[in-house]
């Protein structure tokens, strides 16, 4: 694997995100999440799990019952990031897509640290490399995303999402989500094998 360096100048444009969200969630696999925080800290990884939530005919989407004050960021043009909390615990970290007034998001599920893996080992209390980011509640930890987070654009300096060595990724799975009770039917979860 190659040094990753950065760069806003590369990162994805606002169109991207507003595709639909089935190819959204998969065109994400092997694009690298940036973010800076507050301390000047890059924290960077590839994406390499996702699972697309849809406006209609989904009822595991958070958007299926209607707009609330908990998803009202779904429903926003595609491009900023929906942060809920599982359980009461886990915070998740999601990206909108598509139009204004769909509801639908993609949940980030699986990241390969590139860059800031010490700070994010802090973060999240643990050594083990493996198993910083393998899963939703994970990531967001290791990012330091919360519901905070709520609204922001992932097309900033300070958040992005940029190619990685412009690859296109041709060990692409497709299966059922997990963690779902509803549409359990649906095949929308996308994984990249490394």
């Amino acid at each position: 694997m190659s040094v990753f360096k950065p760069d806003f100048n590369k990162s994805l444009k606002s169109d991207f995100f507003l595709n639909d969200t089935e190819t959204v969630a998969k065109e994400l696999l092997g694009k690298v999440l940036v973010k800076q925080l507050d301390s000047g800290e890059i924290l960077a990884g590839i994406i390499t799990e996702t699972e697309a939530y849809l406006s209609e005919n989904d009822l595991a989407s958070h958007s299926a019952t209607g707009k609330s004050q908990r998803n009202a960021p779904m429903f926003e043009e595609g491009g900023i990031i929906y942060v809920y909390k599982i359980y009461g615990i886990h915070h998740c970290l999601n990206i909108v897509t598509e139009t204004a007034g769909k509801g639908c998001a993609v949940l980030i599920r699986g990241i390969l640290p590139l860059i800031g893996i010490d700070k994010m080992k802090e973060l999240r209390g643990i050594e083990n490399e493996n198993k910083l980011c393998n899963g939703p509640g994970k990531i967001a930890k290791a990012f330091s995303f919360d519901r905070g987070d709520n609204y922001k654009k992932i097309i900033t300096k300070k958040l992005f999402v940029q190619p990685y060595e412009n690859k296109v990724p041709a060990n692409i799975t497709r299966t059922k989500r997990i963690g779902i009770t509803k549409s359990t039917e649906l095949e929308l979860r996308f994984l990249l094998k490394i």
